[in-house]
């Protein structure tokens, strides 16, 4: 059978669920794979965070649109970023648009960002060349100090050794004060701009407006009509569900987008659409953030500013299902320093300590970053106890593994093809080579806490079996916004190659040799996983009331005085008190067959089942 014809040989409804790895211009993967698992599969729900966010919802926006052929004009985005100018600067480099108050320092910043990263002393060379010709003030009087320090030095004595030391003094003297020189002014024009070098706004070809066109255009919307959460999650044939039952419930949602981005006032990730939303937004500071379309769309849901009050002057924000996507987009993409952070308000409610028992409400600015500061793969959006569909991730990570004299793309993409491996998939270095380094420890330590969760969450069974891991060498996507036209097409094919690699694991019935995952064993791993932990969350609830059936602190007793959170209505209160009876009872079974067994049922012994062994737990929504 053909390949494109075996790639369609399942059902015609197919859909899956897709969650992106953040990775600045490493996004440039996804538009292609996104594009080629859309030929088979309706994508149903979809996640990411930072450029993950960005390819999150160019795909929703696109199936949005896929009647108008928005998939095509999704593959054709690689070779748009990776137009040029007449100064050679890419698309993609031009998206990225300073202030003018941190023109000089984002010229810095990039000036040691070249296609070949390996060549580090040229990048330390560049940038200090950068530094001189960007900060000339700076740089003419520390000269003029350490010139006149090394001549204090030499004090008259015009010995080689002497004049060779007294030049090398000035000269880490000169880098040393020219840096800090260029700290201090960061420090103050960078926090003055939202904490970053670039607002995302500018001309129409900056960031924000670029990507609010390119989400409008592939959605087939007018510009003055930003789409929406509630655009995607609403289903056109109401004959599947009620009006108003997908903004309740996400399971009817049409089009489920989440994306990531980090409260730092708050010292936490959120995921948008935000289960509560208590924020308001100050319209003069978003229209330094967001085209005037969005603004004005907000500033019309939100109706007239708060009068008074500790927030006098500001719009509450808008219900979710009313909320432009392109807002948590810019939210989830602010990478620290590069990208200014977006600023909302809301009021705290704070201990009054002269008044126990009382409360003090203060307004509060909270400031959201990159949602990669906390979770740069949330693997865990879409999961379910027993899926119905596929959700599949896409890791983008080192060429460490990668062979000698590799085939482009086929070697650079990999995905599990047994139960046993991907349980480790990433190395972190400490030492360099055989030495130890104490910047790779510091690094291994910053990536750690920043990646830990995502790492262990992506090592669990049934979470590993459907990532495929893309491979980028050093100068291939992260910060390298320089990359040239070949280079864009190059990492891009091989997004498309992670598509086929995912498609010839789960949509094919007729799988590669030796490949045991696929949607079958993924859902048999899942059910094992799932029921060895309801076997033992049933073991735990049983032993639990048994301690505390006969005090105060029994459930059953509870029920008919609750402490707090009383049920709506008496229904709910019988039917609650039955079905925790009826969980006791099958507690009861459960415990009575692993008697007569000698082991549980789900669990034979420790070596039984899926490994590593999952945790069930519970923990907020993010």
């Amino acid at each position: 059978m053909p390949e494109d014809e075996r790639a369609r040989h399942v059902d015609a409804a197919a859909e899956c669920d897709i969650i992106l790895k953040g990775g600045i211009t490493s996004g440039i993967v996804y538009p292609t794979a996104i594009a080629t698992l859309a030929t088979h599969y309706r994508l149903r729900s979809i996640g990411g965070t930072s450029a993950g966010a960005i390819a999150a919802a160019a795909a929703a926006a696109a199936e949005f649109g896929r009647a108008s052929g928005a998939f095509d004009r999704l593959t054709m985005l690689p070779s748009k970023l990776g137009e040029t100018d007449a100064q050679g600067r890419t698309r993609l480099f031009r998206l990225f648009e300073p202030q003018p108050s941190t023109s000089a320092l984002f010229d810095l910043v990039v000036a040691g960002l070249m296609p070949d990263a390996r060549h580090r002393w040229r990048a330390a060379l560049r940038w200090l060349i950068a530094a001189i010709a960007n900060f000339p003030l700076a740089a003419i009087v520390v000269a003029a100090a350490c010139s006149a320090g090394a001549a204090l030095l030499l004090g008259g004595n015009l010995g080689a050794l002497r004049v060779g030391l007294a030049v090398l003094i000035a000269i880490v003297a000169f880098v040393s004060a020219l840096a800090a020189w260029i700290v201090l002014v960061a420090a103050r024009r960078i926090g003055a701009n939202g904490y970053g070098l670039c607002s995302g706004m500018g001309s129409d070809a900056a960031l924000t407006p670029w990507l609010y066109g390119t989400l409008q255009s592939l959605a087939s919307r007018a510009p003055g009509e930003p789409l929406t959460f509630g655009d995607l999650w609403r289903n056109p044939d109401p004959a599947d569900a009620k009006p108003g039952d997908a903004l309740r419930e996400t399971h009817l949602r049409r089009i489920d987008l989440r994306l990531m981005t980090t409260a730092l006032s708050h010292g936490r990730p959120y995921s948008f659409p935000l289960e509560i939303n208590d924020y308001h937004f100050d319209a003069d500071e978003w229209r330094a953030l967001f085209p005037a379309v969005v603004v004005d769309h907000l500033i019309a849901r939100a109706g007239t500013a708060l009068v008074d009050g500790p927030l006098a002057g500001k719009f509450k924000l808008c219900a979710m299902e009313d909320l432009p996507i392109i807002v948590p987009v810019r939210m989830s993409l602010a990478f620290p320093v590069l990208m200014s952070a977006v600023p909302l308000h809301r009021i705290r409610r704070d201990p009054d300590r002269d008044h126990p028992g009382g409360w003090l409400e203060v307004p509060e600015k909270v400031w959201f970053s990159d949602g990669g500061i906390c979770s740069n793969f949330p693997v865990h959006f879409f999961d379910a106890t027993l899926p119905s569909r596929p959700t599949f991730g896409i890791d983008l990570t080192d060429d460490r593994f990668v062979r000698a004299h590799p085939r482009d793309p086929e070697d650079f993409v990999w995905m599990p093809a047994h139960n046993g491996s991907g349980a480790t998939t990433e190395v972190v270095d400490v030492e360099r080579g055989d030495r130890p380094s104490v910047i790779g420890f510091v690094k291994a330590i910053v990536r750690t806490m920043q990646d830990w969760s995502d790492a262990t969450q992506l090592g669990a069974p049934g979470f590993r079996d459907r990532v495929v891991h893309v491979r980028l060498t050093a100068d291939e996507g992260g910060l390298n916004l320089r990359m040239k036209p070949e280079l864009i097409q190059r990492v891009a094919a091989r997004g498309a190659e992670a598509a086929r690699v995912l498609l010839a694991h789960y949509a094919h019935l007729d799988p590669p040799p030796g490949t045991a995952t696929g949607w079958r064993n993924h859902r048999w791993v899942r059910y094992r996983v799932a029921m060895r932990l309801i076997e033992q969350s049933l073991a735990g609830l049983r032993a639990a009331e048994r301690e505390t059936a006969a005090t105060p602190a029994g459930i059953l007793a509870m029920h008919d005085a609750p402490p707090s959170y009383r049920f709506r209505t008496v229904a709910q209160e019988r039917a609650a008190h039955d079905a925790y009876v009826e969980l006791l009872d099958l507690a009861d079974r459960y415990a009575a067959t692993r008697d007569a067994l000698g082991f549980a049922i789900f669990e034979h012994d420790a070596g039984d089942g899926p490994h590593p062994r999952p945790e069930l737990r519970i923990r907020p929504r993010l």
